[in-house]
């Protein structure tokens, strides 16, 4: 069965988010409408999940924002002049729609707060907010998880719709390195080129999530790696220890 670790490794990794009971759902994506110089709050009140695009008309599912967190998020980055847009859309895109469909299962509805990374903005920039994330996410009373949803790299085998680079592997292997380590702010520091010649649309979610967890003590657990149409699914968990 196609992407059949990927869905066992979605499974566990809801088992652990379910001990972990989170209120609030903070869920960074790279799909959907992003901006070239600011990543986007959706404020909407509620949202909605569908898998219309992909043919199933049926599963629909409905969730509450965090609008406190959002509003003090909002509030902070504006003090600091940080690049935040805000928007406002009932619908959430697949990267969004995805993990929380295969993650939040058996949670007592929790509410949740979707980001959207920039086009334009580099990772250290993109660090830099995961920092400033970090600060309004510790000083919550509310117990909150992160999703970080993003595909790795789209050239990691011959089967890619964009064709197979050696560099697309190699990038996918470096990444899950440097995530067991726990030294993911080294991904900065890669190579631009480097990125776009492996086409992977995760570094920008990965570096907001590097800003968060640095500095934090925690135990990293990569759970499932798997490449059968030359895209690489990563399905990892870090937990504050």
């Amino acid at each position: 069965m196609l992407l059949e670790k990927t869905q066992k490794g979605m499974r566990k990794l809801e088992q652990n988010l379910y001990l972990a009971q989170p209120e609030t759902l903070l869920v960074i994506s790279s799909h959907g409408d992003i901006l070239p110089d600011a990543v986007t709050l959706n404020a909407n009140p509620e949202y909605v999940t569908n898998f219309e695009e992909f043919g199933d008309l049926v599963t629909k599912t409905r969730w509450k924002a965090d609008f406190m967190l959002i509003d003090r998020i909002r509030e902070d980055f504006k003090i600091k002049h940080l690049p935040l847009a805000l928007m406002s859309s009932e619908a959430l895109d697949y990267g969004t729609s995805v993990p929380l469909w295969y993650l939040s299962g058996h949670l007592p509805q929790p509410k949740i707060a979707p980001l959207l990374t920039s086009s334009g903005l580099d990772l250290k920039a993109h660090y830099q907010i995961g920092q400033e994330l970090k600060d309004e996410l510790l000083s919550s009373t509310k117990r909150i998880a992160i999703i970080a949803s993003a595909d790795l790299s789209h050239r990691a085998g011959p089967q890619s719709p964009a064709g197979y680079s050696p560099r697309g592997e190699e990038l996918d292997a470096k990444i899950i390195e440097l995530i067991e380590k726990n030294q993911l702010k080294s991904i900065i520091d890669i190579d631009a080129a480097w990125i776009d010649e492996a086409k992977a649309c995760s570094m920008n979610v990965l570096a907001v999530m590097a800003g968060i967890m640095d500095y934090q003590v925690h135990q990293t657990e990569i759970i499932s790696y798997e490449k059968p149409f030359g895209v690489g699914y990563l399905v990892a968990g870090m937990r504050i220890v």
